[in-house]
């Protein structure tokens, strides 16, 4: 049940950034708006529940809630822009390396300690982030750029998300992020909104419901596998992603892609502890 939800959650993000790239491809407008949509369409489905179930609105500890939806916002904002620049399949491959700077920062963080062997996935990680780059001396292309750094802010948010956590009960954390994540991006989706495309409506709500069901599917997942056996079902977002884009938007599928899919794919694996359950369950 629970590699069958994360298998639901990986497709409803590609989904979204498959509709997203839609509305870059399609319209003028930014790929910020698909971030404000998954914001605002997030913040009605936690609001209806928590009223229909009548649960509390008070957050015991909010001090890392702000801080785990001002970097979630811009990890968002910032991977939702990078679609005007980059494709989708680049997007979500480097949007997902998040893991390689929460690995660097967390014993500053959290205090907490890194297993030696990391260090060697993170080595690959950069070096298949490379390969998907693909830098060019003097240039290097913008939405790449912005999805790298979509993943460094959605690494800090994971660990303030660690924090809060110790204190407030999930759908409090959710409602929160939502409610004033759509209030932060706001100001940045401005322009669109103001010249905003009816052209590119649906895809712009389909794209935002497609992220919240994504966000839902991961939370429920995670009830029923470890940590180690969801992060090798989540990785399947990268493959589901890229063959997305080749087959029905026509993005280049080349050597680079597939060297870096394999590289990053297999690392994320690794850093979550899976290839070391499974050598000590067959020895």
């Amino acid at each position: 049940m629970g590699i069958i939800l994360i298998l639901l959650s990986a497709l409803s993000f590609s989904l979204s950034s498959f509709f997203g790239k839609i509305v870059t491809n399609t319209t003028n407008m930014s790929g910020i708006i698909i971030s404000l949509s998954r914001f605002v369409v997030g913040t009605i489905v936690m609001f209806t529940y928590i009223v229909a179930t009548r649960r509390t609105f008070k957050a015991p500890d909010i001090k890392p809630i702000i801080s785990r939806t001002v970097f979630n916002s811009f990890s968002i904002m910032l991977y939702s822009a990078a679609l005007n620049y980059t494709t989708m399949t680049n997007a979500n491959m480097l949007n997902m390396v998040s893991p390689v700077f929460v690995v660097l920062l967390s014993p500053y963080y959290l205090k907490e300690d890194v297993k030696k062997n990391s260090y060697i996935y993170l080595f690959t990680i950069m070096l298949g982030t490379y390969f998907v780059a693909n830098p060019k001396f003097g240039s290097v292309n913008k939405g790449d750029l912005l999805s790298l750094l979509s993943s460094l802010t959605a690494a800090i948010s994971i660990m303030d998300l660690t924090k809060a956590r110790r204190k407030n009960e999930g759908y409090i954390i959710v409602f929160y992020v939502m409610a004033l994540g759509t209030l932060i991006n706001i100001p940045f989706s401005l322009d669109s909104i103001l010249n905003f495309e009816a052209s590119g409506l649906f895809w712009v709500i389909i794209s935002g419901v497609f992220g919240v069901l994504g966000q839902i599917f991961f939370t429920m997942g995670y009830r029923y596998v470890d940590a180690a056996t969801g992060a090798l079902v989540s990785t399947s977002r990268i493959v589901i992603s890229a063959l997305l884009g080749v087959i029905l938007l026509g993005e280049p599928l080349n050597l680079n892609i597939v060297l870096g899919m394999l590289l990053i794919g297999g690392s994320l694996v690794g850093l979550s502890g899976f290839f070391d359950r499974y050598r000590k369950q067959t020895e």
